[in-house]
């Protein structure tokens, strides 16, 4: 029996379709400047200019003064970059940049250290070789690229003004100065430049901004090595984004500290260690700017911002703002109450409690919404003029140690009932299957609260409490009444409906049969259209008599 021939295998490198393939691992048109600009700053250049002809749209120059090229060959070598051990230690660069520069150039022209070398980017692919020419530059590095296309999709007349504005937005946090064509560029977040608050932290350098305007949706940059890295996650949010609601943050992260996605270094390594990483960090600029306020003594300025961030520490003591109090000055009984609706219910309580007052006061995480269970203890707490904070989880606050302060929860389990007087009962009646007392005041009953006299419509226990006055539309029948249908909005002309018929029987109920003509003679007007009747009032009931046209 013939044994199999035991094979070795080994890596291999079919280089020719490497090459002319590797260029698709670049996934931006634009990364090769961020790699130039990179290369620069790792040779120690202290000024970097940038020059465009605008004869040529592709044509591209970036000099700078650091400590030249010595080896060429690295620029060649892939994984190899010729940088010294301790910039490889501290910023692993891959040895791959250069070559996003080749694939985005027609040629490359190198000059460095008195040596001159031409780049044809499809001959160099293919593996042809070069050969070095002597130059006149003996330091720093001049590099000139004739592009396939131009940097900037614009008017010839607008491509200056766009590359500026993209090169910008690339350099705002890079730690060397930037010019085009001798013109500095804008880098209002480098850390030699800004003169703002900052934070020195073992993984970063914050730069922060504060303002207590500044909402949830604040974006700071985070920049590694001078750019800007982000990843657009969901479309819309950058990661890792620092800042907070009151605070706007430029983060520097150190760049021997966190691992970036090859080959385009433009995002970070996204894991499991580097998330738990940007959080701590997170965790500790909050912390740092927290402390500047409390020291700074803007704490109560910062009240919300704080409370945010979740450093009750720091407000613990403070006096709560008045924007978290609130009282309701409008009955809310509307069950159909949306949100825009309801904030008109709302204003400033007449008396804010504090740590040393008796006032008692509602504790209410959310918002306030009007359910059939809950409408009587809504308007009690109208008619109480409760305040209502709009609270939040840390119990050694005063607010949540103090006896004073109810949650809406156990509030909602006290007795509110309401009653009257004989003698202020103007007439009883009924309508749609509920109570109606027409009087000239009635008592709420709050449990735990007291005795309140009341002298405005409300509906309470079932009942409809009218106070004695003349007919008029504002009747609070919506209380018992949606006058919705499922899966439809509020049906107005329902409720015109409704309210004409509630009129018409508090007249009846009061024995005011004017009124309930007056209320009448509308409907028939209309359905006359011009013509003449009479209205008459016979033991009780109403007849209405159409009269011939010629009387």
């Amino acid at each position: 029996m013939q044994t199999e021939e035991m094979r070795s295998i080994k890596i291999d490198v079919n280089l020719n379709a490497m090459m002319k393939n590797f260029g698709e691992v670049f996934s931006g048109e634009r990364i090769w400047i961020r790699e130039l600009l990179q290369n620069a700053r790792r040779a120690g250049a202290s000024r970097i200019n940038i020059h465009t002809d605008r004869s040529d749209p592709n044509y591209f120059r970036i000099d700078d003064n650091g400590s030249g090229i010595s080896d060429f060959q690295s620029l060649l070598t892939l994984g190899r970059s010729g940088w010294e051990p301790e910039i490889i230690e501290r910023e692993n660069p891959f040895g791959m940049g250069f070559y996003a520069a080749l694939y985005a150039a027609v040629t490359v022209e190198i000059r460095s250290r008195g040596q001159r070398a031409v780049l044809h980017s499809g001959r160099i692919l293919s593996g042809e070789p070069i050969t070095l020419q002597p130059c006149e530059i003996q330091s720093g590095t001049s590099i000139i690229l004739h592009l396939k296309k131009s940097i900037v999709d614009a008017k010839r007349e607008e491509q200056i003004r766009e590359l500026k504005r993209y090169l910008e937005q690339t350099v705002c946090g890079f730690p060397i100065p930037v010019y085009l064509n001798t013109e500095s560029l804008c880098r209002p977040y480098a850390l030699d430049v800004w003169k703002g608050l900052r934070f020195d932290l073992p993984d970063g350098v914050a730069l922060v901004e504060l303002n207590p305007e500044f909402d949830s949706t604040t974006k700071g940059v985070t920049f590694l090595q001078g750019l800007v890295i982000s990843s657009a996650m969901d479309g819309l949010r950058t990661w890792p984004n620092f800042s907070r609601s009151g605070m706007r943050v430029y983060m520097h992260l150190h760049g021997d500290r966190w691992r970036v996605r090859v080959p385009d270094r433009d995002r970070l390594y996204q894991s499991n260690d580097t998330g738990e990483g940007i959080r701590a960090l997170q965790d500790k600029v909050v912390k740092a700017a927290a402390n500047h306020i409390k020291a700074s003594g803007e704490a109560q300025k910062y009240f919300e911002c704080l409370l945010d961030w979740g450093c009750y520490e720091v407000i613990r003591d403070l006096p709560i703002p008045v924007s978290r109090w609130s009282q309701l000055i409008a009955p809310m009984h509307l069950s159909h109450y949306e949100g825009e609706n309801q904030e008109n219910s709302f204003g400033a309580p007449v008396e804010i409690p504090t740590v040393n007052t008796e006032l008692r006061f509602l504790k209410e995480g959310s918002s306030l919404y009007p359910a059939d269970d809950t409408l009587d203890h809504l308007y009690a707490m109208y008619a109480f003029g409760l305040p209502i904070l709009d609270t939040w989880s840390d119990p050694d606050h005063w607010f949540s140690k103090s006896p004073f302060g109810e949650e809406t929860e156990a509030f909602y389990k006290r007795e509110v009932s309401a009653s009257v007087q004989k003698s202020d009962i103007v007439a009883e009646g009924a309508w749609w299957g509920r109570k109606v007392v027409v009087c000239k005041r009635f008592s709420l009953t709050l449990e735990g609260y007291g005795t309140k006299e009341v002298t405005e419509d409300a509906f309470l226990n079932d009942t409809f409490w009218v106070i004695d006055r003349p007919l008029h539309f504002d009747y609070p029948i919506d209380q018992a009444f949606y006058f919705q249908t499922e899966g439809e909005d509020f049906d107005g002309s329902g409720f015109d409906a409704a309210m004409e018929n509630f009129r018409a029987n508090l007249a009846i109920i009061k024995g005011d049969p004017a009124a309930l003509i007056a209320s009448a003679l509308r409907e028939y007007t209309e359905a006359l259209d011009g013509g003449q009747f009479v209205v008459e009032v016979k033991e009780g009931e109403i007849q209405i008599r159409e009269l011939p046209t010629n009387q």
